[in-house]
């Protein structure tokens, strides 16, 4: 059935959504990476539209939209009430578009059937380096960041890319201000582009996550900033990019933009269900190959 995606013209645009993915992924893999575990999630989709394992996909031409298992993620979340769950979700952009952002936010929205979730993370890399990522691959992390070693956000974007963060930020925003979104987080930002960020936001960042791997001391200055702002330090170990184009199960598909959810139980911090939503489009002509 994925094969026949991709010829299908109502298609054009496409939603996975790899429902719930705990205890249905290989948990003899402890330290899996987050690439590799969307990588093995989407895997199980194709593998439950082919009947190769027994699991509910359900297709909508009308939207596009490919959901695994949609109904036992929904059952999972409302097993407590919602003021007993925290939901953290963490957006992987690979374009800069405030259209994806508002697709992205919606469609989380719509099929974990929430009216709010508790904190979202961007991650938005203009220059990232597309480097192609498989599950056998050692350190995608550290290769794909070059073994920097300090954050050096601002120094490889210029001010068109601060602007295009900026009204990312700006549409997350909106979702804050309508109360869908508790808290807005930031990743990977060094000390300038974190502090021009505060400057023009509506919505101040609560989160503000470093990749050790770029940076195996935090910067004084950042650390400080993030005291001074109440903004919360936290590190990751994700790749700037989640998913490229070159590894996504469809061909002549571009991908948009991806993003984690995770579930938890309040009062026990127990991990109830957690997955990957993703969103891409067919390749036009004219974006087929551009070296």
């Amino acid at each position: 059935m994925f094969t026949e995606i991709a010829t299908n013209p109502k298609y054009e645009k496409l939603l996975i959504s790899t429902g719930n993915i705990l205890n249905v992924l290989d948990n003899a893999i402890p330290l899996r990476k987050s690439h590799e575990e969307l990588l093995d999630s989407l895997k199980l989709c194709s593998e439950c539209a082919s009947g190769r394992v027994d699991d509910q996909i359900e297709f909508r031409e009308s939207d596009g939209q490919v959901l695994r298992a949609n109904a036992e993620l929904k059952q999972k979340i409302t097993e407590n009430a919602r003021n007993e769950i925290s939901i953290g979700v963490k957006l992987f952009m690979n374009k800069n578009s405030k259209e994806c952002i508002k697709e992205a936010a919606n469609a989380l929205m719509s099929i974990l059937n929430v009216d709010y979730v508790d904190n979202v993370v961007l991650a938005y890399h203009p220059n990232q380096y597309h480097t192609k990522i498989s599950p056998g691959t050692p350190d995608v992390t550290a290769a794909a960041l070059q073994h920097q070693s300090e954050l050096k956000w601002s120094q490889s974007a210029n001010d068109s890319d601060l602007n295009d963060l900026k009204e990312l930020w700006f549409c997350l925003e909106d979702f804050a201000l309508q109360k869908q979104i508790n808290q807005l987080g930031i990743a990977d930002l060094d000390t300038e582009a974190l502090q021009l960020l505060c400057q023009s936001a509506r919505v101040q960042p609560v989160i503000a996550q470093i990749n050790l791997a770029a940076c195996c001391i935090v910067p004084p200055t950042l650390k400080e900033f993030c005291t001074q702002r109440d903004i919360q330090l936290l590190t990751h170990s994700d790749p700037e990019v989640l998913l490229t184009d070159e590894n996504f199960i469809l061909p002549n598909y571009t991908v948009d933009w991806s993003l984690r959810y995770q579930v938890h139980v309040r009062c026990r911090g127990v991990l109830t269900a957690k997955g990957y939503l993703l969103g891409a489009r067919k390749c036009l002509a004219s974006d087929k190959v551009k070296e």
